[in-house]
C-alpha cells in the first residue's frame, strides 16, 4: 500500500494515502507488536506526498496525515523535526482549500502532541508561516475562521511562547468582533437596507481570545494591561446570534479563571446577561457556558460581590432545572454544579432559596459522573443544608440516594455527611422508620454499612 505513494498516477498516489489513514487505529494500537516500524514508514510516506506537486493528492496526504495525528499523538514526538518542517515547506505550496486542511494538520498537532511542541525550533518555524497569513489574509476571506481555529489551538499549547504573537492578534481580534457587532446592530434595526454580517468570523475571533486566556493562564494579564479585550464581552452578550453568545460565556469562564481581576469592573453588565440567557434558554450549549461562567466566577470573587446578584441568578438557574418540557440532563448537571459552587462560597445566603430546588437537585446529582466537580458541589450541598436543614426535611429519601452515590466516600465528604444524616434521623423521631422504609434496598444497606443508620 505505501509502495502506491510513489506511481506517476496521481489518483493511485492520493486514494493510497487516504486508505493507510484507514488503518490509523491499528497502527497506534499499543497491542500492535510492529507499531513503531509501521508508524516510521507510514509517517514517512505521508510526509513526502504531504508535499507532492499535484494538488488532489497534497490534499489527500495532508487530509490522511490529520487523521493519523489524532490516534498517534505522543507517539508523534520522536518524528516532530520531520513533521514541522514538512508542515512548514507545505505553507510555500499550499493555496485556497489545501491551506484549510493544512491549519487544521498544524492545529491537530498541537493538540495532539501538546507542551512538547514548545521548543524554541518549533514554535519559531510554525509562527513564521502563521503570522504571515495572519497578516495578509483579508477580514471577509472565509479562511480566516480554519486559520483562528489553527491558532487558538496553538496558543492552547504553547503557552508563553505564543507571547510575541499576542498584541497584534488580539488587537485583530477586537476589531473584527467590534465591528461584527456594529454591522449586526445595524442589520437587526434595517434588515432590508444592510446585509446579514457572518457571526462565524465574530465566533472565531472570540474563541481565538479564548485559546490565548487558556493558554497564557496569569500571564495573560501582562497583555490585558495593554488592551483589555474583556470590554468586547458585554457587547457581544446582547447579540442574538447563538454561536457568538456561546463563544463569549466561554471567554468569561476563561477570564474568571485565569485573570478575573480584569474581569471584575465588567460583571456588573455580565451575571445580568448569564442570568438573562439561562431564563431564555434558546440553546443548551449558550446556557450551558453561562452556567459554568456563574460557577467560575463566584468562586473567585466571594460572597459579598455576588450578594447583589444571587437572587436573579439563583431564580434564572431554578428555571433550568424545574421547565418541564424535553429535560436537558447534561445542561440540569451543569446547573446543579454551578448551585452547589454557589452553595460552596456563598452558603448562609443560599440556605433560604435552597428548598426551591433541593429535591431535584439530589435527583439530578444521584446519577452525575463521579469526578472533582461532584465532591465540590456537594461540599456546596453541605453548607446550604447547615444553613437551612429545612430545606430538604420534605426530600430525605432523595438526600440519602444522592449521598449514597458516593461509594466509597470521599474522606473530605465523610464527616458532613455523617453528621446531617444522624441529624436528620435524630430530628425525625419517630417519622424516620417511614421515611427509611421509602429508599430503596441499596440505599438502606449503604446507609448501614458507611454511616452505621438502620430504620
Amino acid at each position: 500500500l505505501l509502495n502506491l505513494g510513489g506511481p506517476p498516477k496521481p489518483l493511485l498516489r492520493s486514494i493510497s494515502c487516504w486508505c493507510a489513514s484507514r488503518f490509523s487505529q491499528w497502527i497506534c494500537h499499543e497491542q500492535n507488536p510492529n507499531r513503531e516500524e509501521v508508524l516510521r514508514s507510514v509517517l514517512k510516506a505521508l510526509l513526502q506526498r504531504v508535499l507532492d506537486k499535484n494538488k488532489r493528492v497534497q490534499e489527500a496526504a495532508c487530509s490522511a496525515f490529520a487523521t493519523l495525528e489524532e490516534e498517534a499523538r505522543n507517539q508523534l514526538v520522536p518524528y516532530l523535526d520531520d513533521i514541522v518542517q514538512t508542515l512548514v515547506r507545505a505553507f510555500q505550496y499550499y493555496q485556497a482549500k489545501n491551506l484549510l486542511i493544512l491549519y487544521d494538520a498544524v492545529g491537530t498537532l498541537a493538540d495532539s502532541v501538546g507542551s512538547e511542541l514548545d521548543k524554541p525550533q518549533y514554535v519559531q518555524a510554525l509562527l513564521c508561516p502563521m503570522i504571515q497569513k495572519f497578516d495578509t489574509v483579508p477580514d471577509n476571506d472565509r479562511s480566516i475562521i480554519a486559520l483562528f481555529e489553527c491558532l487558538s489551538q496553538l496558543a492552547q499549547n504553547l503557552g508563553e511562547s505564543f507571547m510575541p504573537a499576542v498584541p497584534r492578534i488580539v488587537q485583530r481580534c477586537v476589531r473584527l468582533v467590534l465591528d461584527g457587532a456594529r454591522a449586526a446592530q445595524m442589520w437587526l434595526q434595517n434588515p432590508n437596507e444592510f446585509e446579514k454580517p457572518d457571526r462565524e468570523v465574530m465566533a472565531a475571533s472570540i474563541d481565538l481570545l479564548s485559546g490565548i486566556v487558556e493558554g497564557m493562564m496569569e500571564s495573560v494579564s501582562q497583555v490585558l494591561a495593554q488592551q483589555n479585550f474583556i470590554c468586547v464581552v458585554p457587547e457581544v452578550l446582547k447579540d442574538t446570534a447563538l454561536q457568538v453568545k456561546q463563544s463569549a460565556f466561554a471567554l468569561v469562564g476563561d477570564c474568571a479563571k485565569n485573570c478575573i481581576d480584569y474581569l471584575v469592573p465588567f460583571l456588573p453588565d455580565i451575571l445580568p446577561l448569564c442570568a438573562k440567557s439561562l431564563r431564555e434558554n434558546t440553546s443548551a450549549t449558550v446556557s450551558n457556558n453561562a452556567s459554568w461562567a456563574i460557577g467560575e466566577i463566584c468562586v473567585k470573587v466571594g460572597p459579598e460581590f455576588m450578594a447583589p446578584y444571587l437572587d436573579d441568578i439563583l431564580q434564572a438557574l431554578g428555571t433550568v432545572l424545574t421547565r418541564q418540557h424535553a429535560p436537558q440532563q447534561l445542561l440540569m448537571q451543569n446547573v446543579c454544579i454551578t448551585l452547589g459552587r454557589l452553595g460552596l462560597v456563598c452558603g448562609p445566603q443560599m440556605g433560604k432559596s435552597f428548598g426551591d430546588f433541593a429535591k431535584i437537585w439530589c435527583e439530578v446529582m444521584k446519577t452525575a459522573r463521579l469526578d472533582f466537580e461532584k465532591v465540590n458541589a456537594f461540599q456546596g450541598l453541605c453548607n446550604m443544608i447547615k444553613a437551612n436543614p429545612q430545606g430538604c426535611m420534605t426530600c430525605i429519601p432523595q438526600l440519602a440516594g444522592a449521598i449514597c452515590s458516593f461509594y466509597p466516600v470521599p474522606p473530605q465528604l465523610q464527616p458532613s455527611f455523617q453528621e446531617i444524616l444522624h441529624s436528620y434521623k435524630q430530628t425525625l423521631g419517630t417519622n424516620w422508620p417511614g421515611i427509611h422504609a421509602q429508599m430503596p434496598q441499596d440505599v438502606q444497606m449503604k446507609l448501614a454499612h458507611l454511616y452505621g443508620i438502620s430504620a
